[in-house]
């Protein structure tokens, strides 16, 4: 959304220097950025520089009120709802400095209706001060050709089943690797290939790969760059995304855009994204799953109509629409 908002002429778009760079250790760095930086140098620069507004990107910034009218992009709070996800200090910041900073912005910006209805809900936050600007899909994830070396480069040969996602408990990839397994005579000849990093408690995730019961068929690829997710997105004969939790989600989207047919929980935010583009299922109902990715496998003619259902439902995010509906928050606050 950066080089939308600094195409367009009603912003100015001035990025001040980050607080406590260099090789101090975290707790020094976070010492430094709430005692030095917040308080005293931030106040500076935005004097300096005259600004109408202050945008912070993320869940860090002053948890006061500035002269300056603040910003904050917020794409979920998730920690509190599923604390078990994460580790204690998330938890803590989100729910001591998170909820702090929140409640010192002018104005709120998330990715998605569901988030600001968390948000209502978490902590009373008047829904007027919550402002959707959903994201966009960068032009590199486009329908096309797959990249054959990329894919031979990763050891992926057609036809697959994707799944795309760090290892971790709410990315739920066992739900996909569970619905592979029964996928029957509509999966046979296809594998189910796994992209993403390692995860925080992973282990019975890895352990579940090595005992399932199509475990020769399940391919974990690990970490990506985004031309080879493009590559193989594109090559796909079926995207699932199981997620139990997304602020907004864009593997769907994304997947969409390079016209991939798509299978996606119908939790959170994925209806917003996926719409009536793709398959939605409940990620906790492994027999729904595999019927829907069985549903995709075996009829090329459904798998047709996602594909173009997804194509025109991708085009509807741009980061252009993502920036003017940020510069209306701007503007409220700044008025």
């Amino acid at each position: 959304m950066r080089d939308a908002l600094r195409a367009d002429p009603r912003v100015v778009l001035v990025e001040l220097a980050q607080a406590a760079r260099g090789p101090r250790r975290a707790l020094v760095r976070g010492l430094l950025r709430e005692l030095v930086w917040y308080p005293l140098e931030l106040p500076r620069q935005l004097a300096k520089i005259g600004a109408d507004v202050l945008h912070c990107p993320g869940p860090l910034g002053p948890p006061r009120r500035l002269p300056t009218p603040m910003v904050v992009t917020l794409n979920d709070v998730m920690p509190l709802d599923r604390p078990e996800w994460f580790t204690r200090a998330n938890v803590l910041h989100t729910r001591l400095l998170v909820r702090r900073l929140a409640a010192a912005a002018a104005a709120l910006l998330v990715p998605s209706e569901f988030t600001r209805r968390e948000l209502t809900a978490a902590w009373g936050i008047d829904p007027a001060r919550i402002h959707v600007t959903r994201y966009g899909v960068d032009a590199r994830f486009s329908s096309g050709p797959p990249d054959e070396a990329l894919l031979a480069g990763l050891g992926v040969q057609p036809p697959y089943v994707l799944t795309v996602g760090r290892l971790q408990p709410r990315k739920n990839i066992e739900a996909a690797i569970d619905a592979f397994g029964r996928l029957g005579e509509a999966g046979s000849g296809h594998r189910l290939v796994i992209a993403g990093a390692r995860g925080w408690r992973d282990e019975a995730l890895f352990e579940r790969v090595r005992t399932a019961p199509a475990a020769e068929r399940v391919q974990l690829i690990g970490r990506i760059t985004d031309d080879e997710l493009v590559a193989l997105y594109r090559g796909a004969a079926c995207f699932a995304f199981p997620s139990r939790f997304e602020g907004f989600g864009f593997p769907p989207l994304e997947a969409m855009a390079c016209g991939a047919p798509v299978v996606s929980s119908n939790r959170t935010s994925m209806p917003e994204v996926v719409g009536d583009a793709g398959l939605l299922v409940d990620p906790e109902d492994h027999d729904a799953l595999a019927a829907a990715i069985a549903d995709v496998l075996s009829s090329p003619a459904r798998a047709g109509e996602l594909r173009e259902r997804g194509l025109r439902r991708a085009e509807r995010f741009t980061w252009a629409a993502c920036a003017d509906a940020t510069i209306a928050a701007y503007e409220a606050v700044a008025q």
